[in-house]
């Protein structure tokens, strides 16, 4: 789409149907009288051609909103239909943050500024401790209302110049330009924010909590993003297995025959 083209839709888009209805009227009724005097110079007849103004005024502008009216509202629909689908690609629409795609395109982008200015970076990934058995306990309407319990919390938590995504069932993941000390404090405070928090559900009141693992990259032009985030997946691993409820910073030591494993293999079998 070119720069014109998004220019006039957001213009149509301000000025709204009726106004925009109205313009093309007033445009076509201007024309045709343009129109009717050259018509009227080219062939000698003396202007205004008789009964000239009852055409251009009456038919001109009866026939112009008939036909334009359904043209533009459907030019605004389908306007509307792709800001939805934009939305819909880019923000996961129970949580309200971003989707798996939108936070891998994201991230991998200021991946490539830190790589080429060398700077460090740091990720994290969270996941809901016991979740499937709040899904098998109350059902899934109550794992959904977790869900969005868990996307506010981080949305008010945290401004917009993090990139925060749902990047799984029960899964989110972070990037943020702080050191993994900076980001564990940051991490503390979401533990903080949902052990204050209750889900209502029906006549149950549900408490929950997440492990986090954290992963500062001090040398992006040494691995990859998905490398960095795999790094962040392994500290997560181990504090699932110790205990739960906590964050984690990675570590080499970490990096074992229980830890080595793809986080890919490990993520269908996290409670």
């Amino acid at each position: 789409m070119t720069k014109i083209s998004v220019k006039m839709r957001s213009v149509v888009q301000k000025l709204g149907h009726f106004q925009v209805v109205s313009l093309i009227t007033i445009v076509s009724i201007i024309f045709a009288e343009l129109f009717a005097y050259f018509i009227a110079d080219f062939f000698s007849f003396s202007y205004p051609i008789p009964s000239s103004l009852v055409v251009t005024l009456l038919a001109t502008g009866a026939l112009t909103p008939f036909i334009s009216w359904p043209l533009v509202k459907l030019l605004f629909a389908l306007d509307d239909m792709e800001k939805k689908m934009n939305y819909l690609a880019t923000y996961d629409p129970m949580t309200k943050l971003l989707s798996r795609q939108a936070f891998f395109k994201s991230s991998l982008a200021l991946h490539h500024i830190f790589l080429s200015s060398k700077k460090f970076y740091t990720v994290a990934i969270i996941d809901m401790d016991n979740f499937k058995l709040i899904n098998d306990t109350y059902g899934h309407a109550c794992g959904d209302k977790v869900l969005v319990d868990f996307g506010k919390a981080l949305i008010k938590l945290f401004d917009s110049k993090h990139v925060i995504g749902r990047i799984g069932g029960e899964e989110f993941a972070l990037f943020f330009t702080v050191d993994k000390h900076e980001m564990k404090q940051k991490m503390g405070k979401i533990h903080q924010s949902i052990l204050d928090s209750t889900v209502s559900y029906k006549d149950s009141h549900i408490k929950y909590t997440v492990s986090i693992g954290i992963f500062e990259n001090e040398t992006p032009n040494e691995i990859t993003l998905d490398e960095a985030l795999s790094f962040a997946d392994h500290a997560l691993y181990n504090a699932k297995t110790t205990g739960k409820n906590k964050s984690i910073i990675y570590t080499e030591a970490l990096v074992n025959d229980n830890t080595s494993r793809k986080s890919s293999n490990f993520r269908s079998k996290r409670s």
